[in-house]
């Protein structure tokens, strides 16, 4: 009688047990989706680095994923916006200098201007809130483990570099990618040409390779062609040779029109492009590396 009541309980249980995992085992395996997610350090690095790919991935009928890893507390001027001289001067001065924004309402207004320039393609915006390892007090600059950083404790996740040495963090993005599902992921590069630029990149490089070790169905992880991947070493091998060839003449438009709502970092740095239907070369093709390949 005690066998057989040991029995009829632990069969439905096994049998749960074995439905449970093999419902997870099929979440697990299946196939991307058409999804493509684009992480940029900065604000603006996602429009700059892939914005012609991911509005035609959009067009397409991929859902769009616009993630900025870094929180932005640096890179806000008001008055002349830099890099672009015929940028508008935006304000009742029409001063022909240039002033930094306070860390806070930088922030704030990259934010907004991220947002805006999301909604173009259309895509989800996410903000990963990793800190900046500078920012402005009125006219000073202030550096990360000086007295003045530690005094103002600028909100947000830790840096960026410290970030990858955190499980916690690398994480955080495993879940962003388990939660998505996305078959393609832009990035910038490993060893990129600035330290935020290559950390964001790594931290992506090892949440994708959990992803991969646990069964998550990502696709693809590209890197943008910059940085170590330009060196003449890597160009002799071929290892900094793009494989990836993306046509974007037709969604150059999107692309500046997007990059334009960053006022305050370019001032509208493509609206002659748009305006005058005028492109360089470079431009009308993006490239990337393909440096990781779940779908082999």
């Amino acid at each position: 009688m005690i066998a057989k009541t040991a029995k009829e309980i632990l069969l439905p249980l096994l049998f749960t047990q074995l439905f449970i995992f093999s419902v997870a085992a099929a979440q697990t395996s299946g196939k991307p989706r058409k999804c493509i997610m684009i992480f940029g350090a900065h604000a603006d690095d996602v429009d700059e680095n892939a914005g012609g790919t991911l509005a035609k991935y959009v067009a397409m009928g991929y859902e769009g994923i616009y993630v900025c890893a870094i929180n932005n507390l640096d890179g806000c001027n008001l008055e002349r916006t830099p890099w672009y001289d015929k940028g508008p001067n935006f304000t009742i001065s029409n001063s022909p200098h240039k002033y930094r924004v306070d860390a806070l309402e930088t922030s704030q207004i990259r934010e907004e201007e991220a947002k805006a320039a999301a909604a173009v393609y259309p895509a989800i915006p996410i903000f990963l809130n990793y800190k900046e390892p500078t920012f402005f007090i009125g006219r000073k600059i202030v550096y990360y483990g000086s007295p003045e950083y530690d005094a103002f404790d600028p909100p947000g996740r830790p840096l960026i570099p410290i970030a990858t040495y955190m499980d916690s963090e690398v994480d955080s993005v495993y879940e962003l990618l388990k939660k998505y599902q996305p078959e393609i992921v832009i990035t910038h590069t490993l060893g990129g040409e600035k330290m935020d630029h290559g950390n964001t990149a790594y931290l992506i490089y090892l949440a994708f390779k959990k992803a991969m070790d646990n069964h998550v169905p990502v696709g693809k992880l590209w890197m943008v062609v910059n940085g170590w991947f330009l060196d003449k070493e890597a160009q002799r091998t071929g290892r900094g040779k793009p494989d990836v060839h993306i046509d974007v003449k037709a969604y150059l438009k999107t692309k500046y029109t997007a990059l334009n709502k960053h006022i305050s970092q370019n001032g509208g740095f493509g609206r002659d492009y748009v305006m005058g239907n005028e492109t360089q070369p470079k431009e009308v093709i993006e490239e990337f590396i393909t440096v990781l390949d779940n779908t082999k």
